[in-house]
């Protein structure tokens, strides 16, 4: 045989080779595709982690934006000048989610006495272990400034099962006044008696004076009940009537957000520019408020330690969370609907 005829044997040889290959890969894929299908039960995104929340497989919606605020019990306006011996705790906790796609957005208050779990960093920021306490105090383990921020973010994410916090903003409660000055003040009913405190009686509808809004926002121990549950509940009233009035602002003059921010400077932490600011500020104004349901907690006081400790019903807070960042999974098509 000679050798034009051997490699023209070898040439067809080696092509039915690398046809059978090709028909194996394709049969593979195939296969692949046909098990992915079958295992995620839907058509679209079979790519897609599949998770069962609240007892339904979900898949993590798209386009999420997180935001944490926190509102700092510190009497110093200066946030560079925490001491070591202070311990600078978080009182508000409100988690702002954006959803891009469905143009919805919902405000989730936490309370500052939820026992979440924390990695505790020592000053030069190693791990030293883990432990249990209140989302208050995992502020307190950082440096009053961005460690501290981070490390609420940590707790807020752990407790909301590990969903990614895309910013931040630490506010000094001392900023109240600043920001209710900003906006011309607000006008809220007062449902609790503060005891004469500037002028605040329960059953009148009042526009805050820059002292009245951070009486009506900080006010506990001598207000009503005395519990943080009281308080949240303002907090929450004070910032549903703040939020028009920031929007209305903001429309009003093009240089809000950047003078607003110039003026809060030294009472705020954050890793928020002013282009994420107003982009915040723009899905409030546009977008759809979701409303959210309570989540069940019960409060305990610790009898070593006398604080208060909150601890939230597993069940109730996965439903908040499906809520907010999941959607349930497509059915797929039976296979006795195909012809």
């Amino acid at each position: 045989m000679n050798n034009r005829n051997r490699k023209a044997k070898l040439n067809k040889k080696s092509m039915a080779m690398i046809a059978a290959a090709f028909l194996i890969i394709l049969a593979v894929a195939a296969l692949m595709y046909y098990m992915d299908h079958r295992t995620t039960g839907t058509s679209e995104g079979s790519s897609k982690k599949v998770y069962t929340i609240d007892g339904e497989e979900c898949y993590k919606k798209q386009n999420i934006e997180t935001y944490l605020f926190l509102g700092v019990d510190s009497t110093n306006d200066d946030k560079n000048a925490k001491k070591k011996e202070q311990s600078v705790q978080c009182d508000s906790v409100i988690l702002l989610v954006i959803d891009r796609v469905n143009k919805t957005f919902a405000t989730l208050p936490l309370d500052r006495d939820a026992m979440v779990s924390l990695e505790i960093p020592d000053e030069d920021g190693n791990i030293l272990g883990e432990n249990t306490m209140q989302l208050a105090l995992a502020y307190a383990y950082g440096d009053g400034k961005e460690q501290s921020c981070e490390l609420a973010e940590d707790a807020v994410s752990g407790l909301l099962h590990d969903q990614r916090i895309d910013g931040y903003v630490s506010l000094s409660m001392d900023a109240i006044g600043a920001v209710n000055h900003l906006v011309g003040g607000v006008d809220v009913t007062v449902t609790d008696d503060f005891a004469g405190e500037s002028g605040l009686a329960s059953g009148q509808t009042v526009h805050l004076s820059d002292a009245q809004a951070e009486t009506f926002v900080r006010g506990r121990k001598t207000v009503g009940d005395g519990t943080n549950e009281n308080r949240m509940s303002r907090q929450q009233t004070y910032i549903e009537a703040l939020y028009p009035a920031v929007i209305d602002h903001a429309k009003q003059d093009n240089n809000f957000v950047s003078n607003a921010r110039k003026k809060l400077d030294k009472y705020m932490v954050t890793n928020m520019t002013d282009s994420d600011f107003s982009k915040i500020i723009e899905a409030l104004s546009s977008d759809k408020k979701m409303n959210l349901p309570d989540i069940k907690y019960s409060r305990t006081v610790n009898k070593d330690t006398g604080y208060a400790e909150v601890e939230y019903d597993e069940d109730s807070l996965e439903g908040v969370v499906k809520k907010l960042f999941y959607e349930p999974v497509e059915e797929w098509p039976d296979d006795s609907d195909e012809e």
